[in-house]
């Protein structure tokens, strides 16, 4: 059963978001309204595009996939069954107190990553994301407990820098940027594909410095592939390198086709 529910101007100014296609977008707003006084839901790509996208084509559980990676939802188990929590949903919806609990297990994350529960005391806590909400920022959402895994942004935009020396310097780091290499470092330490997946900082920043080093091999990301007529050969910067599309592309060597 559809809800009605709280969108905030924040949600088209993401930019973390409009790394995902158009109808992920669409359906991330879709599913506040199936998800429960709890932000959860069955995890039935064929049942949500009925309900959300039922004159559109794609792949509602490639969409599903998308959100997934992105930090914004959570795709989880239990038993047998399949569910989806919307991250942070309870922080920034306010569902009519006659709706019925949740009757839906919760994973298996902190509090803080499912949001504030609807019926519980709101926090003196200013939100620092007027613009942003916490339901779509996959930084807050997904941070680990401790600082063991701390993001060392300064660290990285210095690998960068040494490793892709022709590339677009960063003379910013604004907290836009801060957030985008915070989620790719979180991303990154939870893959098990090479260089990533560490558990330290210090071998965070070696998987790292060989991320840099191997995108610095790519003529594409560099600006010495042959561009096309009348345009400037592209140049990856550090925007594009942490941003979700652009990070998967180059883990999965996809502008390093000259070299293969």
């Amino acid at each position: 059963m559809a809800r009605s529910r709280n969108l905030k101007p924040g949600f088209f100014k993401n930019e973390t978001l409009a790394e995902c296609s158009p109808l992920a977008r669409l359906l991330f707003a879709g599913l506040w309204c199936l998800a429960d006084r709890a932000g959860r839901l069955e995890d039935r790509p064929k049942r949500i595009r009925a309900e959300l996208l039922p004159y559109d084509d794609g792949s509602v559980d490639d969409m599903l996939g998308e959100l997934h990676r992105a930090g914004f939802i959570l795709r989880y188990q239990v038993g047998e069954r399949r569910f989806i929590q919307v991250l942070n949903f309870g922080r920034h919806q306010t569902p009519h107190h006659k709706e019925p609990a949740s009757t839906i297990p919760a994973p298996d994350l902190p509090t803080s990553s499912l949001g504030q529960a609807p019926d519980s005391p709101k926090s003196s806590r200013a939100d620092s994301l007027n613009l942003i909400p916490d339901s779509l920022n996959p930084i807050t959402a997904m941070s680990p407990a401790g600082d063991q895994l701390a993001c060392p942004a300064e660290e990285i935009v210095s690998l960068y820098h040494e490793a892709m020396p022709a590339n677009p310097r960063c003379k910013v780091l604004n907290a836009s940027r801060r957030g985008a290499i915070k989620a790719r470092w979180l991303e990154a330490s939870r893959l098990t594909c090479k260089p990533f997946g560490y558990s330290t900082r210090a071998d965070g920043l070696d998987a790292w410095r060989t991320f840099f080093a191997t995108c610095n091999e790519s003529t594409f990301l560099t600006g010495r592939a042959q561009s096309q007529p009348g345009k400037p050969p592209f140049l990856a910067d550090i925007d594009f390198l942490m941003s979700p599309g652009g990070f998967a592309k180059c883990l999965e060597n996809k502008y390093h086709r000259e070299a293969a």
